[in-house]
């Protein structure tokens, strides 16, 4: 029996051993597979949470910019008036174009001059918006200032009524300054500075017609000037 055992042994041999190398390969395999699969894990699991990390820093950023921008779009009111179907004052917001206030006002009345009036132009608080009728000589006017110069106190003014200056608007040739000279007419920077010489080397003027002796003073010149100059004493 023994005999036997070694028989089938030898016999059987090449088979058991190519059947314990296939058991080895498949558990090496088996092994590599478990390995490779528990690595996989971590990996998906090391993206699922990153991805998850820039999802939610992507939310927090969005809802950063939303809150930025709501508390940036201020409530407002502007009043609408001209050629428009209702007239009055709207509330708005900073955001909001012209054309957006034009619509709620119910839009350009069939009469309304569209031409001068720019729909782009950005909402501000107690804005009036005038729309024009066609033929109007009025245009739209948003964010200007009209600005008035006033005259110099030097000037000569002619009051309503009078023909010439008082005595209180003459220009006191004794103590005007080459500036103030100018503004009388026919006396320029030159002429200016020569009577302002003249009197700093011959003293005040005495009467107005000395004015004369100054060069480049002649008869027209003194005639056009001599309603509008005193020496003081007069």
């Amino acid at each position: 029996m023994l005999k036997t055992g070694k028989e089938w042994l030898i016999k059987y041999r090449l088979a058991i051993e190519i059947g314990v190398f296939c058991c080895l390969i498949i558990s090496v395999l088996g092994i590599s597979f478990l390995l490779f699969k528990n690595s996989n894990s971590v990996e998906e699991q090391s993206m699922t949470m990153s991805y998850l990390q820039n999802d939610r820093k992507s939310s927090v950023e969005l809802e950063s910019v939303d809150h930025v921008s709501e508390s940036s779009v201020e409530k407002i009111y502007v009043d609408v008036k001209g050629a428009v179907y209702l007239p009055g004052v709207y509330e708005v917001t900073s955001d909001m174009r012209l054309i957006d206030a034009v619509d709620l006002a119910g839009g350009f009345s069939e009469e309304a001059d569209q031409t001068p009036v720019n729909l782009s132009l950005k909402l501000a608080d107690q804005m009036v918006i005038f729309i024009p009728k066609l033929g109007d000589s009025e245009t739209l006017q948003t964010d200007q200032e009209t600005q008035v110069a006033s005259m110099e106190e030097n000037v000569i003014t002619v009051p309503e009524g009078s023909s010439e200056p008082n005595a209180s608007t003459k220009v006191n040739i004794n103590l005007a300054d080459a500036s103030e000279l100018q503004q009388l007419s026919g006396i320029g920077e030159k002429k200016a500075e020569q009577i302002v010489t003249y009197r700093q080397d011959n003293g005040s003027f005495q009467k107005i017609e000395e004015l004369k002796n100054v060069s480049g003073i002649g008869e027209k010149t003194f005639e056009a000037i001599q309603s509008s100059i005193t020496v003081g004493n007069e």
